[in-house]
């Protein structure tokens, strides 16, 4: 094991450690949580679409106004990007955060290399959740509520898993010593709800004629 590996493990074992990300119970149950809602999410969406395909007129439960609607997302053409459903995707990647959350919470102790491949897997699922935001909220004009539940949690496991990888030492010795860096990881969680929130601010002032009603 080399010098970086070495200081990952001990950071991770660490009961004092700060940062919640190096800490394995803590991140796994992260992982598990976050990996549940964005697979049923998944799963919803999935059973919505083949409903929708058995019955074109039907009204899914995630219809709710004509704003927010699965169903009228699932008519165009960005709903099927590889030429399948996409939640189709979701209900697959989101089982391998599952089982390293698990293996996290049992105590195992995993190679650098299978985080850094988790890491980059949600980064290629970031730029897919914010192609599809851009899609669906400024293109099609219609909000997908299960969809917004996996941005929800897509977002946040991507911006843990960099910051875990960040301070573990997997991005290199600079940026584990860089003391930006290490601020800016640290506050992953602080860095998420902005995240999440400039998504929402956009969402509402976009459905602005929707959401002045409920005031």
């Amino acid at each position: 094991m080399n010098s970086a590996q070495t200081r990952s493990a001990d950071l991770v074992s660490a009961p004092g450690t700060s940062a919640w990300v190096l800490r394995r119970a803590p991140f796994g149950i992260f992982l598990i949580v976050t990996s549940v809602i964005g697979f049923l999410a998944s799963f919803a969406l999935s059973a919505e679409k083949y409903e929708k395909l058995a019955n074109p007129d039907v009204v899914l439960s995630c219809d709710l106004n004509p704003f927010f609607s699965c169903g009228s997302v699932m008519e165009h053409a960005e709903a099927e990007l590889f030429g399948f459903p996409n939640q189709l995707l979701g209900i697959a990647a989101f089982v391998f955060p599952l089982l390293l959350g698990v293996l996290l919470v049992a105590g195992a102790e995993l190679p650098g290399w299978v985080m850094l491949g988790l890491n980059v897997g949600l980064a290629l699922g970031v730029v897919l959740v914010m192609f599809l935001f851009y899609v669906s909220i400024y293109r099609i004009g219609v909000g997908c509520p299960w969809c917004i539940i996996v941005w929800t949690v897509t977002i946040p496991m991507f911006v843990a898993v960099t910051a875990h990888n960040l301070l573990s030492g997997r991005f290199g010795s600079r940026a584990a010593e860089s003391p930006f860096v290490r601020v800016m990881a640290k506050e992953n969680i602080a860095l998420s709800v902005l995240w999440m929130l400039i998504i929402f601010a956009c969402i509402v002032v976009q459905f602005w004629s929707y959401f002045s009603t409920l005031f």
